[in-house]
């Protein structure tokens, strides 16, 4: 007979995902019997700040997902884009130069993929409050966080513009007064080495100081071939410090963060040439390649290319919040933020050993946010009104190798945003209350823009004619625009019973103008406006069965105006535009469940239906828009599901848990048009973990598996017809490991 040790052994060796599965089986049926007899456990409570104030989740009539850090190191969650896997609608994804920080959130077939200094994000991410303006660097680390709210839907009132998919809150953990902290250390497949160490210190009875840091490591999931360079390499460094006064009536916290990784670019590779390039190479001769033989086997994780495919980021920020109770029912909130940030990084779509298609690309933004808050309460209502203030300056250089071509793209955008808004409770009687809330936007953009050709024999200078001037594709161009714009929420909640509460919600949001990011001529130089949804959900949120069952759900139907569409084009050089080419219907079904089906036994699942496709195309004929009536807006999967089950057993004075994490997502295109060669198929992940706990939870010892089908599949698929198909693969690739934390 196996022992439970030599179980585990033949787990890791196999690396099989039916080994895994099965262990837990053998574990968990017998003590299931014994573990449904008792009833007694409920579920906890979950605690929001969707509206700015502490309050109970399911208290608060929008559609919300809910990760407390616990949840998090359970589901072996490693940076923010795994909580797309488990929150109803949403895709996280990275897409941006190639970089693994670059995060591409859709909510609702609402979102960003492009990283440009000219775009905005359509989900808007706030770090404790402090709204993070660029798609570079939001796949956060999961590191000394209290939660992650995912808040559904525009969220055009109280987190203003570029929230017209929905928000990701990320709250940090606030110190406990407690002198303690932990060290924590993962080891896996492909020299996977994690080290965190997080402490705190109680200065005195009003003031505390804590800090933590991540080190990540990790050989690549694909390698450049012909010069062993890794790619989907994780080398990361993350780090954050909190410092927090109390008083009676007063609360200050200063928080600084800082980021820095040097990695190589997302395993991508050719998957459709019409340039003549080939899917695999050879080395013939030193420096001399040929394509591979036919029926040669092909790796999508092998790039031949010999051009230098690394990637930089760093990024660092400060933020201020202070809070101040004037009384018992009036209070305000003051939150100054600073953030800075800088990147590199480089994609070769052709993947040959020569260059043909390559781009090397650096960028920076910085920004400062102020905001103040109001907050007031009575017996039968709740407020909040406040002022806003953004202003952020960021650039983009792009150094492009086309066909032997080489040209500088720079593009420059200043923005200063302002905004006034409001939103207030009343609660009619017990069981039905009102929301309302307005938000009015102001804002202007400056745009600096030139592109010029380069020396082939000397790219770090300007290509001139014989009379010597300087040889431009776009000479330099200023633009500036200003937008105002109105958002807001209209909302009722009806108790029907203590534990099942029903909503009607209205809510409009919009996203930021901007301008073309890749313009290839003056012609294909342009400004675009703001656009706008409209949401319209009922809702329902319960908890059942003595609080042992949470049962939400949330039916919504949107209109999306003045879609801000990228219309591809390939001319004297490849031009993408971006246009308020359409108009788009989006609806949907989201399910959230969680069931403690005895104590110790929880299952967490989620369900989304989301139907989005273009409803109208506005666009001059002329454009030659790849989108028509019909075309399913990208990233978006009509179904998405996860299951999350998880048994907790008593075990000398500890606690054995055996957690399984299963999502599922249906076929997606990676760009509007549609193209079957955009089209990544439907496809599911495994991860698992059998954990124990000590006594007092003094340390934790862990087995993990990630992905363990080892499925691969694509982060998004480009196709430009007649021209070249590219792919960015997946670095979540099987990893099995152990992890060991000790808590002092």
């Amino acid at each position: 007979m196996n022992t439970p040790g030599k179980l585990i052994i033949e787990c890791l060796r196999y690396r099989s995902a039916f080994a895994f599965i099965l262990l837990t089986l053998v574990f968990a049926l017998p003590v299931l019997p014994v573990a449904a007899q008792s009833q007694t456990a409920q579920l906890e409570e979950i605690v929001v700040t969707a509206r700015k104030r502490e309050e109970s989740q399911q208290e608060t009539p929008i559609s919300i997902t809910t990760f407390s850090q616990q949840a998090m190191e359970d589901a072996n969650m490693l940076d923010l884009r795994d909580i797309g896997r488990y929150t109803p609608g949403m895709s996280f994804t990275s897409y941006g130069m190639g970089s693994a920080e670059a995060g591409a959130m859709f909510i609702r077939g609402i979102g960003q993929s492009d990283h440009m200094i000219t775009t905005d994000p359509g989900v808007g991410l706030y770090v404790d409050g402090v709204y993070v303006g660029r798609n570079q660097g939001a796949a956060l680390d999961i590191l000394d966080l209290e939660r992650v709210e995912v808040l559904r839907g525009p969220q055009g009132t109280l987190f203003g513009k570029n929230t017209i998919g929905g928000a990701v809150n990320v709250v940090s953990r606030k110190p406990a007064f407690e002198n303690g902290g932990h060290i924590a250390v993962t080891a896996g497949e492909d020299e996977r080495i994690n080290v965190e160490a997080s402490g705190e210190v109680a200065a005195s009875d009003n003031l505390a100081i804590k800090a933590g840091i991540l080190y990540k490591n990790r050989d690549g999931a694909g390698k450049q071939v012909f010069t062993g360079d890794d790619l989907g390499d994780e080398d990361s460094l993350s780090a954050r410090a909190q410092l927090y006064w109390q008083g009676e009536s007063f609360r200050f916290s200063l928080v600084a963060d800082v980021f820095d990784a040097d990695q190589g670019a997302v395993p991508h590779t050719l998957y459709n040439s019409g340039i003549g390039t080939a899917p695999c190479y050879q080395e013939t001769a030193p420096g001399m390649y040929s394509a591979c033989p036919a029926g040669t086997e092909i790796s999508r994780y092998k790039n031949y290319s010999l051009d230098d495919l690394g990637t930089k980021q760093e990024s660092y920020g400060v933020a201020a919040t202070w809070e101040w109770d004037i009384n018992e029912n009036l209070s305000v909130k003051s939150i100054s933020a600073y953030r800075d940030m800088e990147y590199e990084g480089n994609l070769e779509f052709d993947g040959a050993p020569i260059t043909l298609v390559y781009y090397h690309e650096t960028g920076d933004a910085d920004q400062f946010s102020q905001e103040v808050q109001l907050l007031g309460e009575g017996e039968t209502y709740r407020w909040i009104a406040g002022l806003y203030y953004f202003t952020e300056e960021g650039e983009n250089l792009q150094d492009d190798d086309v066909f032997f071509s080489l040209d500088q793209r720079r593009s420059a955008v200043e923005t200063d945003s302002y905004a006034v808004f409001a939103q207030g409770t009343l609660d009619f009687n017990e069981t039905f209350s009102v929301t309302g809330g307005i938000r009015y936007t102001d804002e202007e953009k400056d745009y600096d823009l030139y592109y010029q050709r380069l020396r082939a024999g000397d790219p770090a200078q300007q290509a001139m004619l014989d009379n010597g001037e300087l040889i431009y594709r776009i000479p330099p161009t200023e633009l500036s625009e200003s937008w105002d714009a109105v958002s807001g929420t209209v909302s009722a909640d009806f108790h029907v019973s203590e534990d099942v509460m029903l909503y009607a919600m209205y809510s409009r949001g919009f996203r930021s103008g901007g301008f073309n990011a890749r313009p290839g001529n003056p012609n294909s130089v342009n400004i675009y406006d703001p656009e706008y949804v409209n949401v319209y959900e009922l809702g329902m949120k319960s908890e059942l069965l003595d609080k042992r069952l949470r049962l939400n759900l949330a039916l919504y139907t949107s209109d999306y105006e003045d879609y801000q569409a990228q219309v591809n084009q390939i001319q004297d050089a490849f031009t993408t535009r971006t246009l308020n080419a359409a108009e788009a219907d989006i609806s949907g079904v989201e399910v959230e469940l969680a069931a403690l089906l005895s104590t110790g036994f929880r299952v967490d699942a989620s369900y989304a239906y989301t139907d989005a496709e273009i409803g109208a195309v506005d666009i001059d004929p002329s454009l030659n828009a790849n989108f028509s009536d019909g075309s399913r807006l990208p990233y978006v999967s009509k179904h998405t599901w996860s299951v999350s089950p998880q048994l907790d057993i008593p075990l000398g004075g500890g606690d054995l848990q055996f957690r399984a994490d299963y999502s599922y997502r249906s076929a997606f295109y990676g760009q509007i048009s549609n193209h079957p060669e955009e089209r990544q198929d439907g496809y599911g992940l495994l991860n698992g973990q059998i954990q124990y706990r000590s006594p007092g939870d003094r340390w934790r010892l862990a087995v993990y598996g990630i992905n363990l089908a080892d499925k691969e599949y694509a982060r998004v698929k480009n196709y430009f017809p007649f021209f070249i198909g590219f792919a960015l693969w997946n670095t979540d690739r099987r990893e099995i490991g152990v992890k060991a934390r000790l808590n002092f």
